[in-house]
Formats: structure tokens, C-alpha cells, sequence
């Protein structure tokens, strides 16, 4: 006997090209796995329907509603705006009455606890933030669509009850408890490269969404991007249609040492030429051998060192992108 597949219903904000490309490919990957898994845009591309009576059908009938948090995912949640806050409404008597039929998913890099939307807060989610680790973590959602635990328990065994100790035993773990134990093998040129690559991806996906605000804000901002390759990207802001600033980003390195972020900005930016520019993004190794960013010292700004992905993404736009919005 057959039997119908599960039905999935993905909830999602419209924040990017790329984010809607990412909530395609997601349904199309569970769709594979064998679930009739649908989004608004699968729906609304094929015919004229009323948006209200497709979402109410759809957070009421399906199976299993996945919810892909992004910032303005929360920012339309909490203030009840658009589809994202129509299905809010929707997905309270869920939450009541079947909470299992929600699968709560995190997306976005740098995206804290704090910014999950009120109505969802101390409810577990699924963590897509790393793009490195989609396969994994896809695997996960399986599992939680299957209800099938992703770990096996062993069998309760037989209580052995003790008894009170009559003296104190020290073991070697309280003795050495307060003694700082180094990492003794440095990073690799593999790891760090990882890193400066990793962070590279991150900072153009946050620096995407910070434009991408600005110019819902201010009709009369636009600005272009163009990926060149996997590790150089180029912007162009436009005020009233006259070009004002170019910004290239791209990965390389300084005389053959380990590779670090370099930018260029201005009006002329050769995207050929990347030997020239107005500063870079490095690496930096504590002794712990742990891994954190710097920026060194150029004409905007003095060397600071001990920054975060989000601390350079700021740095980038205050320093090299809204002095010509001005």
C-alpha cells in the first residue's frame, strides 16, 4: 500500500536573490528525499491564487511547517508585517496545540539567540549558518522529519547503589585543575587559509545585507554587485543614477605571505589589476593559537586588531562605503 508524502510548508522572509535561491534549493533537496515540500513562490509561479487562503491551507493542512529565520525573518515576526506576519498569527495555535510540526531553522551567519522572534524564543532550532556544513546539518533535518532519533541509547541497565566514602580522594584532575594547559600544535597554512576564505564569505554576506537595507530605505541608492570569482567580488553604489564609489574585495596576499582580504575603493577600481589598494583584512594567531582578524593602519582608519567578522564588516561600510553616500 502507497502512501502520500509528507507535506512541507517552508516559511521564509524575501531578503536577497541569493536567500530565495537558498529557500528553492532547500525544497528541491527534500522533495528528492521524497516530501512534497512547497514555498509560496513554487505555488504563486504557476497560478493566481489568494495569498491569505494559500497560507492559512498550507500552516493548517501540511504536515510539517519549516520557519528559515533570518534578522528581517524577526523584524517582520515581531512586528506582524507582510506574509511573515500573517503566518506568525497562523503558527500560534501550532505552537499550542502541535508543537512538533514546527522545524525552526537558522540560517544566517552571525544570527544570536537574542534575534529569534519573540513567539519562537526557547523553542530548539536547527543551525544552517555554516555554509560548510550544509550536508550535515541537512542530514539532521532528515532525521527530525523522520522522527527517527540520531543517536543510539543503550538500554537502561541495572542501578548499583553506592555507599558514603569514609576518606577524601584526590585525583590528579583537582590537583591540576589550576594549571593552564597549552595547545602545542600551531595552525597549518591550510587552516588559516580556511579561515581568511571563510571569513571572506561572510563579510560579503553581511555587507550584502547592510546594502541591501540602504537601499530599501533610500530610493534614490542603488548599488551592483558582480562575483568575478569565488574569492573577488566588486560594487558599485549609485546616487540619483550617478556612479559615486566602487568597492572590489578579494582574497590575496602580500609578497607571499599567508593570504589575507585586500580592498580597493574610489571611483576608478581596476577589477585586473590587484596590486593596488587602500587596505587589507589579516589573520591574526594568539598564543592559544587561536584565530581573530586585523585591519592595519590606512588612510581611513588606525590599526585595530582582535575583530570579529561583524567588526570588519562595520569598519568596511563606515570607513569605505557611507563617506560617499554622503
Amino acid at each position: 500500500m502507497s502512501h502520500s508524502p509528507e507535506k512541507v510548508f517552508v516559511s521564509y522572509s524575501w531578503d536577497s536573490l541569493e536567500h530565495q535561491q537558498w529557500i528553492l534549493d532547500l525544497v528541491n533537496r527534500l522533495r528528492e528525499e521524497g516530501y512534497d515540500a512547497n514555498f509560496d513562490r513554487g505555488i504563486t509561479s504557476t497560478s493566481t491564487v489568494n495569498l491569505n487562503k494559500m497560507m492559512v491551507e498550507h500552516m493548517r493542512d501540511d504536515d510539517y511547517i519549516i520557519m528559515v529565520l533570518t534578522d528581517k525573518y524577526t523584524m517582520k515576526a515581531d512586528g506582524f508585517e507582510g506574509g511573515v506576519g500573517f503566518e506568525t498569527l497562523l503558527s500560534l495555535p501550532i505552537i499550542q496545540q502541535n508543537l512538533d510540526k514546527l522545524i525552526i531553522i537558522i540560517k544566517q551567519p552571525g544570527y544570536v539567540k537574542k534575534n529569534i522572534p519573540f513567539h519562537l524564543q526557547g523553542i530548539n532550532y536547527l543551525d544552517f549558518s555554516d555554509s560548510g556544513k550544509f550536508e550535515e546539518c541537512f542530514e539532521e533535518l532528515i532525521y527530525r522529519l523522520q522522527k527517527v532519533p540520531m543517536f543510539e541509547l543503550k538500554p537502561v541497565g541495572e542501578k548499583k547503589v553506592r555507599q558514603p566514602r569514609k576518606e577524601v580522594v584526590t585525583t590528579a584532575n583537582t590537583i591540576m585543575k589550576d594549571f593552564k594547559i597549552p595547545k602545542l600544535n600551531p595552525p597549518t597554512d591550510l587552516e588559516k587559509n580556511t579561515f581568511i576564505q571563510e571569513s571572506f564569505n561572510f563579510i560579503i554576506e553581511g555587507l550584502d545585507e547592510i546594502l541591501t537595507i540602504v537601499q530599501k530605505e533610500n530610493p534614490n541608492f542603488y548599488y551592483q554587485k558582480e562575483n568575478l570569482t569565488s574569492s573577488k567580488t566588486v560594487y558599485a553604489f549609485y546616487l540619483n543614477g550617478q556612479n559615486t564609489s566602487n568597492l572590489k574585495l578579494w582574497l590575496g596576499s602580500f609578497f607571499g605571505s599567508s593570504k589575507q582580504i585586500q580592498f580597493s575603493v574610489g571611483r576608478y577600481v581596476d577589477v585586473n589589476n590587484d596590486n593596488s589598494m587602500n587596505g587589507s583584512v589579516n589573520i591574526e594567531v594568539d598564543e592559544n593559537f587561536n584565530f581573530s582578524l586585523s585591519m592595519p593602519m590606512n588612510i581611513f582608519s588606525n590599526n585595530k586588531k582582535n575583530l570579529s567578522y561583524e567588526e570588519v564588516i562595520k569598519e568596511i561600510y563606515a570607513n569605505n562605503i557611507l563617506p560617499y553616500l554622503k
